[in-house]
């Protein structure tokens, strides 16, 4: 899925379900790092997040199984971005140039 397909995301929140040594080594600037794994433990944060949720990591498999997983859990408005580097450079493009 594009990021560009999905509604309101400015209005959301990124989500990096990659492990905390990938995100750190580079990651999407004001994106959220949740351990793909440990997702469950925060369910309370992702309910309080702005909608839509956009998740990601380096394939798109993590992400992919973390949105299965909300969704079934009855969240809305969870959306699997694939892979980061995709959505960084989704993001920039869609970020207005100065003149």
């Amino acid at each position: 899925m594009w990021t560009r397909d999905i509604k309101n995301i400015r209005e959301g929140t990124l989500i990096d379900v990659r492990y905390q040594e990938e995100y750190d080594q580079n990651c999407v600037p004001g994106s959220v790092n949740i351990p793909w794994d440990l997702h469950l433990y925060y369910l309370d944060e992702l309910m309080d997040y702005p909608k839509p949720l956009v998740f990601f990591c380096e394939e798109g498999y993590r992400s992919g199984l973390v949105t299965l997983s909300l969704r079934t859990l009855g969240f809305e408005e969870v959306y699997n971005g694939g892979n980061w580097l995709d959505v960084l450079h989704e993001m920039e493009a869609d970020m207005p140039t100065a003149a």
